[in-house]
């Protein structure tokens, strides 16, 4: 039953998506197909691959609107032809679900099979959209966090290329990893002076333009607290405060607990920010929050629950009650991430006392290696 479950229902799924969503209203691999590819075919031909504002593909949701490094990234995928990369795409999101276990060292085959199905990660390889690979991002980047130059600049990366990922850059703050901040910032800056070099500085403008264009069209239609309060006659201010304030308090949360040393729980909330920040939030970028729910319940249990619940309010326009639902689960998912986080000093300290041992106290977690620190969640999460 475990094999029907977890390993031939993902396949069947997959299956299913990709040979039989041809003739449906939403295409196969959509965001790749209608954004990504034609944005790189623009690229490679010397033309800008931002539409004007007030072009059809703003009002239908296909417009390419990422910085010039995630254009200049993709541009290659345009030389393969449009239907095969559409397909190679898709594998390599399905691929970057499966390493971000597997960086964080999840051994439970399970919750592989579980992953697939959840309806955030399946937005997000079936519209091959880059979220997933954000994600791997995270995961690599957490589990580099003591080397600073790789991990600033991974953060730089990421949030190059996606800008609402941006709180990461908290998280270094909040755990006062102050050389992979520096780093970041470093790399961040040479990596968009060059991006955009090469596109043509005239192009940013052209992009912020269309940026706000689509933030207008699409900030009722996504799963924000911005998108919540509107929908419940909240004014356009009011929504943008309230989301902005809630943002706020989470930061400053994330903050007070990097400062005590709990690592997980600050990097989960610098996510948190990122999607109560931003107006636009979509069912895929929920995704994320695997990174930091796989460190603190790396074996299949009720919490996984969670993420597979997001299929209740799945829609393509979500409705208010959808809306807060996800919002909900969200939440849900950060509330046990700071409860039980494998890396608190009380919890760990508490641990070694139910042993009769007595942990030194001039012992820095955040230097436990990622074997140690599986056992850590593994003792955490019975």
């Amino acid at each position: 039953m475990p094999v029907a479950v977890w390993g031939l229902l993902p396949m069947a799924l997959i299956a299913f998506t990709v040979i039989g969503s041809g003739g449906g209203a939403i295409h196969f691999a959509g965001d790749f197909h209608y954004a990504f590819w034609p944005a790189g075919q623009r690229v490679l031909h010397g033309l800008s691959p931002y539409a004007d504002p007030g072009s059809p593909t703003v009002t239908h949701a296909i417009a390419f609107v990422y910085p010039a490094l995630a254009a200049l990234l993709l541009a290659p995928l345009a030389l393969i032809p449009h239907g095969v990369a559409d397909l190679v795409f898709a594998g390599v999101e399905i691929a970057a679900a499966m390493l971000i276990l597997r960086v964080l060292d999840v051994r439970d085959w399970r919750l592989y099979g579980l992953v697939l199905l959840c309806p955030a990660v399946y937005s997000g390889w079936s519209v091959a959209n880059v979220t997933l690979l954000l994600g791997l991002g995270i995961a690599i980047a957490w589990r580099n966090r003591e080397r600073p130059l790789l991990v600033g600049f991974l953060i730089a990366l990421l949030v190059s290329v996606k800008l609402f990922l941006w709180p990461l850059a908290l998280w270094l703050l909040a755990t006062r990893r102050y050389a992979a901040l520096a780093y970041a910032a470093a790399c961040g800056l040479v990596l968009n002076t060059v991006a955009w070099a090469v596109l043509g500085f005239n192009e940013l403008q052209r992009y912020t333009r269309l940026l706000h264009a689509l933030t207008r069209f699409e900030e009722r239609r996504g799963y924000s607290l911005i998108a919540f309060a509107l929908h419940e006659g909240t004014s356009h201010r009011l929504a943008y405060a309230l989301a902005f304030g809630v943002a706020a308090s989470a930061a400053a949360t994330c903050l007070a607990l990097g400062r005590r040393g709990r690592d997980v729980p600050a990097l989960a909330l610098a996510i948190g920010v990122s999607l109560l920040a931003t107006p636009i939030v979509q069912l895929h970028y929920f995704a994320l929050l695997i990174v930091p729910l796989a460190l603190v319940r790396p074996r299949l249990g009720v919490v996984w629950g969670l993420p597979l619940a997001m299929w209740v309010s799945a829609s393509a326009v979500p409705r208010p009650w959808q809306i807060a639902l996800a919002l909900a689960i969200a939440t849900a998912m950060l509330t046990i991430v700071l409860r039980r986080d494998p890396l608190d000093p009380i919890a760990l300290n508490e641990s070694g006392k139910a042993r009769g041992h007595t942990p030194s106290p001039s012992l820095d977690l955040r230097l436990v290696p990622p074997s140690a620190s599986s056992v850590a969640a593994g003792d955490v999460g019975r």
